[in-house]
């Protein structure tokens, strides 16, 4: 009975989008929803995430766990299509995929033509590295803590097709944004055809000036494209006001929805000059598409419909708690956690300055003992984090101020 209600809660769209869905005790009301952020807000937060406390997850630099409402519409629909897998039934899934793209895209200040729900970061990075068309000689301008899939990806392409792939190093403890900026600014030629960067970096923590980077390229003509996946559901994003010509993430991470779903952003002006790298049914029967936009780059063959709905419930519970709030609270816990690891004595690798970093948060530890350490923290202390960069931890809207000093006080046990 109660599958039955959910399903039902979730298709007609009422209600507050199952925030606090039915296996949960603890729902939020308006006046909680309004609330201005104080610890028992974010502990009613918490309790809308089915982790255990003895397993706190403090990385969703990698993955995050789903909102309870996200986890049980996937369960629900996955059922439903399981229940009846016929065109008749999957017909729903098209208005409800077209829903979850509306969400997302006024979350991200831009329009749902502008937008396609592919699988994750990677391929998003990959349709843009592949299918930018570009000419033998050409330069791409790539920060060298990109992940692989915005970094070696275009190593790759360059072997096939004759491009010159080049590497900016920024420095290490950098003083300002400026700093940054001109850090890939002075390396700009006229051979330079695109600037591929990473808004945060996963293995440092650096947050770079997006805007201020994407004015000194387009003023010398040089496509940006940005790999968003430390940023998506963690920082309140304005894509249009950013300026940049493509963006990627993925919604397992920050945005704490459901598994194998990804974000492309290309801006209109460009879609036209990216080729999509699979052709599936629903593209059409010749070279030109039928599909409107972005959509184009999503002909990927058979999807989990329940997942790109699933998206939709996901965006609206960041609408509910307010994009705002969750970058305030995710800016919160790391300086946190950042002052709490330097009164401690130790190294950070991640900036303090929030202007220079958000939500990554690294510890450097001595070297071979990353991944022992992490382990350790995890098994002895249940929380988990990774030791990518040195000892990483990313908390997010789920985790709380006990959490933090858990992690502060098993950091200090293993680093003493």
């Amino acid at each position: 009975m109660e599958s039955k209600q959910s399903r039902r809660r979730f298709l007609s769209g009422t209600g507050a989008l199952l925030l606090g869905a039915a296996a949960s005790s603890t729902r939020l009301s308006e006046a909680q929803l309004n609330d201005s952020g104080g610890e028992a807000y974010w502990g009613l937060i918490r309790s809308q995430f089915s982790f255990a406390e003895r397993a706190v997850p403090m990385n969703a630099a990698n993955l995050c766990p789903s909102f309870r409402a996200v986890a049980e519409s996937v369960a629900t629909l996955t059922h439903d299509i399981d229940h009846d897998c016929s065109f008749n039934n999957r017909a729903k899934f098209n208005d409800l995929t077209e829903q979850s793209r509306r969400l997302v895209a006024a979350q991200l200040g831009v329009s749902a033509d502008e937008i396609a729900l592919v699988r994750n970061t990677s391929e998003a990075n990959n349709i843009v590295n592949n299918g930018l068309q570009l000419d033998r000689g050409d330069t791409v301008l790539l920060w060298d803590q990109n992940h692989p899939t915005n970094n070696v990806a275009w190593d790759v392409r360059a072997a096939r097709f004759g491009l010159t792939v080049e590497r900016v190093s920024t420095p290490a403890t950098p003083n300002s944004k400026q700093e940054l900026v001109d850090s890939f600014v002075s390396r700009f030629t006229p051979a330079t055809k695109v600037l591929s960067l990473t808004h945060v970096s996963n293995v440092s923590g650096i947050k770079l000036p997006i805007r201020e980077l994407v004015e000194a390229a387009h003023a010398q003509d040089i496509y940006v494209h940005v790999d968003g996946a430390q940023v998506w559901g963690a920082m309140q994003l304005d894509l249009s006001e950013l300026d940049v010509d493509s963006f990627t993430a993925s919604a397992h991470k920050w945005f704490m929805g459901p598994k194998e779903v990804g974000l492309l952003y290309v801006k209109s002006q460009r879609i036209d000059d990216i080729w999509p790298n699979v052709i599936a049914p629903g593209w059409g029967s010749g070279v030109d598409t039928t599909l409107a936009g972005a959509r184009k780059f999503e002909s990927l063959g058979q999807r989990d419909d329940a997942a790109l709905a699933g998206l939709g419930v996901a965006a609206s519970q960041h609408d509910l708690i307010g994009p705002q709030r969750v970058e305030a609270r995710v800016s919160d816990l790391a300086q946190t956690l950042k002052r709490g690891i330097a009164a401690l004595g130790l190294d950070l690798v991640t900036p303090m300055d929030p202007d220079l970093s958000h939500g990554v948060c690294i510890t450097r530890v001595p070297n071979g003992r990353g991944g022992e350490l992490a382990n350790r923290l995890y098994t002895e202390h249940g929380i988990a984090g990774a030791a990518t960069g040195g000892l990483r931890l990313c908390p997010t809207i789920y985790n709380t101020r006990q959490h933090i000093e858990r992690a502060l006080a098993g950091i200090g046990d293993l680093l003493a």
